[in-house]
């Protein structure tokens, strides 16, 4: 593991017996939100969050979805997202890396990954893994801060110097260059809340 995953792991093992209640997760929440509903998941959907923290989104998830999962690097992220979805149906989370999903290849229909793409040190690869996973013609939807927009680069420059865990935030059409590269369709990218952007693609129907 690279010293940059172990310090965000560490960050957010410690942030994990208060995530979904204080400020800052409860605006990531919104975010994830209206993200999973860009998703428009169906009642015939795999879907996974990679990236799942508490497990919000698939909590949501699993009221649509016919199977719910979520994959984290922190395993007390993990622990909490089973402990607030103890008794759901159809749900699991999972530790595990983004650029290395523990799971075959085509298991989803829908992927989402909400606020943890610029955690990635090696954003094609992570891209590259979650077209594996998805079945043809399956979809992603991305939620990150806009670097667009000069106060997020600001913000992107504090974070490298203060934050191991932090890698980079994307402009727009840096990130749909690199889910171009890493086979997906029909990329569009549009602005959000809280100065974010969805990318939004799909797996080719064929390869």
């Amino acid at each position: 593991m690279t010293e940059g995953k172990a310090a965000a792991r560490k960050r957010f093992d410690r942030w994990a017996h208060r995530y979904e209640r204080d400020r800052r997760s409860k605006a990531n929440a919104r975010v994830q939100s209206a993200a999973l509903s860009a998703l428009a998941l169906q009642a015939t959907d795999r879907f996974l969050d990679i990236g799942c923290g508490s497990g919000a989104a698939v909590r949501a998830a699993s009221k649509t979805a016919e199977r719910a999962v979520g994959v984290d690097l922190a395993p007390a992220m993990i622990e909490r997202a089973r402990q607030l979805a103890s008794g759901q149906r159809d749900v699991a989370f999972v530790v595990g890396d983004s650029e290395q999903l523990p799971f075959p290849d085509g298991t989803f229909t829908a992927v989402l990954c909400s606020s943890s793409f610029h955690h990635y040190p090696d954003p094609g690869r992570a891209l590259a893994q979650m077209a594996r996973v998805l079945s043809p013609n399956g979809r992603l939807v991305i939620a990150e801060p806009n670097a667009d927009l000069r106060a997020v680069r600001i913000a992107d420059r504090v974070l490298r110097r203060l934050d191991a865990g932090h890698v980079h935030l994307y402009r727009t059409d840096e990130l749909a260059t690199l889910a171009e590269a890493a086979g997906f369709v029909e990329i569009r990218t549009t602005p959000a809340r809280r100065s974010y952007f969805f990318l939004s693609a799909h797996r080719p129907a064929s390869a």
